[in-house]
């Protein structure tokens, strides 16, 4: 039997906002420290095991903190959508841009991911690892932008459909 609509249900969205902003704050944690220890630590060790590569330690500590920051606008984005299910408006134009941005911020992704196989195999230092798992960078960017834009548009139309029975009500 289904319950009616009340407050055990308002609750409901607020324990998925709480869970899904605890999830969030753990990524964005995880990401620092990647981003600044983990990261270094790899880059230092590839600059000492292949010499001739290690003046692409900074471009890459560079290019690697892009990519950081895209990471952060995405958790951002997505933040922003935890609290407007924590109101208990999931069907929002707010949740709308945020997932149009989250696909855009993908696609930048994607194309970063490109530009980085690009730049390595100009300057001869793509093996075959880093080139498969470059691939699978881009690839899994660009599903995670088509998803993104699937959801916005999803979003939308399911507030355009609250929005004309609101009015009808």
């Amino acid at each position: 039997m289904t319950k009616c609509c009340g407050s055990e249900e308002a609750m409901s969205q607020k324990q998925i906002a709480v869970w899904l902003k605890g999830i969030t704050i753990a990524i964005g944690v995880m990401g620092l420290l990647f981003f600044f220890l983990v990261m270094p630590y790899m880059a230092q060790d590839v600059a000492a095991g292949y010499p001739e590569a290690a003046y692409l330690y900074w471009p890459g500590m560079i290019y690697g903190w892009g990519i950081g920051i895209v990471c952060y606008a995405i958790l951002w984005q997505f933040w922003k959508v935890c609290v407007e299910i924590g109101r208990d408006n999931s069907f929002s134009k707010e949740n709308e841009r945020s997932f149009a941005n989250i696909s855009r911020l993908c696609a930048v992704l994607a194309a970063a991911w490109f530009g980085g196989i690009v730049f390595l195999a100009v300057v001869h230092c793509l093996g075959a690892a880093y080139l498969f798992f470059m691939i699978l960078l881009v690839f899994i960017s660009i599903v995670l932008a088509v998803l993104s834009a699937a959801l916005s548009h999803l979003i939308y139309k399911s507030y355009e459909l609250k929005h004309e029975q609101d009015l009808t009500i």
